[in-house]
């Protein structure tokens, strides 16, 4: 249905996509896309990755759409069709006339996005007659050519750890924290179904940044330590068990909890950011079809944000690192298997800054990079041999990935002995350490 949209709405030789009006297209009606608030909310970011599966190549959908209309479509802000901004980053002409954006700060969310526009059309918006400061701004093509170069950097400094497919991993970090900065109903619903988990922990130990000259400010963490899962200070078991969320409504409740936050733009400021991603092994499949578990991205992300307050000022800085383990599934595309959250005072981007951040203006110098020793893999023991003897372990035992990393570890990886060190403790396991119900 959605492709069916796409091509009727698309003009091939003007090379013109318009979404406009959508909520008065006749098909749409039909459907009720937008009777509910749950289905219109998934909606656009799921059309956005309908045009994205429709070609090969991320250049060949840059050349075929390269102008856009959202005209007419009651948009008072960009969450709804934030993603429009990761799907097509190289748009030259945009429509967003007739809508209700009041003010330019609604639509701050493509702040240093498009690059290459040319043309944007804000006709018919009540900003025009409520914001004083609206004006136009004309860039030239030296201006739009030096903008390209500073910002087009390969997405944000990556480690030697940085394995994607597909584009799937750096897609969902482009989204995720948009979503998650923005509007975290929506992104609870695009990325966590029933069986997703998600916690948070506070780090108030962790060191702060080294070249500030500022005085310490208190932490001021009262509003996550209620809630926060650190295993080194909650001991007992209901205790953590309260602490970790399952489930799409107990996660959105969980991170709408959160104060608000603000992201570096990803584009723009990639000096404060490091992810690192590779393919896993034996992510649980919740529809049962592979016991053993299917192919998914360990995710790791290391950055910071600014919390902001009621009236949507920064109040403080913080540093956090995240990691998510990815699988197939939902409306995405993509589903969260689990979501791990720390937070902590903010501590500098020193750690993962390279020592030479222009070379990555020139990906062709970036020379290969030996992957680095695994803390708790024996001498010799190679990352992908000890991901393969996971994987054997999970489908000959029936255990979660997590767990069986563990059985593994306390047997120095030999694999007899960890088969046989489950055979011992099988029956005192709980059942959450099993992807499926034992018999």
């Amino acid at each position: 249905m959605l492709r069916g949209v796409l091509e009727r709405r698309y003009d091939h030789e003007a090379k013109f996509l318009n979404l406009s009006e959508l909520a008065q297209d006749e098909e749409l009606k039909s459907q009720h896309i937008f009777d509910l608030k749950s289905t219109a909310s998934k909606f656009f970011p799921a059309m956005m990755r309908v045009l994205e599966l429709s070609f090969d190549k991320p250049e060949e959908r840059d050349a075929a759409v390269t102008s856009v209309s959202l005209a007419n479509n009651d948009l008072v802000d960009l969450a709804a069709v934030t993603t429009l901004s990761q799907t097509l980053p190289k748009l030259q002409n945009l429509d967003l006339s007739n809508n209700k954006f009041e003010k330019l700060e609604h639509l701050h969310n493509w702040r240093r996005r498009f690059v290459n526009l040319q043309h944007l059309i804000l006709t018919g918006n009540p900003l025009e007659q409520n914001d004083s400061n609206y004006h136009k701004d004309v860039r030239t093509d030296e201006e739009i050519a030096k903008k390209a170069r500073t910002t087009d950097l390969p997405f944000p400094i990556r480690s030697p750890l940085f394995k994607d497919e597909g584009g799937i991993a750096e897609q969902f970090v482009r989204i995720y924290f948009a979503g998650f900065d923005n509007d975290r109903v929506a992104l609870a619903s695009h990325y966590y179904d029933e069986q997703s988990e998600f916690s948070y922990a506070v780090n108030t130990q962790a060191p702060r940044d080294p070249n500030s000259t500022q005085r310490s400010e208190p932490g001021e963490w009262e509003t996550y330590l209620k809630s926060s899962r650190n295993l080194k200070k909650i001991q007992q078991l209901p205790a953590r068990q309260a602490r970790k969320y399952r489930g799409t409504q107990a996660v959105a409740d969980a991170i709408a909890m959160l104060p608000l936050t603000r992201h570096p733009d990803l584009a723009s400021e990639a000096r404060k950011w490091m992810v690192e991603a590779k393919m896993v092994p034996g992510v649980p499949d919740p529809t049962g079809a592979s016991p053993g578990g299917v192919d998914g991205f360990l995710i790791t992300v290391h950055g910071e944000f600014e919390e902001l307050n009621l009236s949507g000022q920064p109040s403080k800085k913080r540093s956090f690192d995240r990691s998510f383990v990815l699988g197939p599934g939902g409306v995405a595309g993509v589903r969260i298997v689990s979501d791990m959250l720390t937070l902590r005072s903010y501590g500098g981007t020193q750690a993962f800054e390279p020592e030479n951040f222009d070379a990555w203006t020139e990906p062709s110098t970036i020379l290969p990079v030996a992957e680095p020793a695994v803390p708790g893999l024996p001498a010799g023991l190679s990352i992908a041999e000890a991901e393969q003897t996971v994987a054997q372990l999970m489908q000959q035992t029936g255990m979660t990935l997590s767990y069986a990393k563990d059985c593994l570890d306390q047997v120095g990886w030999n694999y007899l002995g960890a088969v046989e060190a489950f055979g011992k403790v099988r029956g005192s396991l709980p059942a959450e350490a099993f992807v499926l119900p034992t018999a």
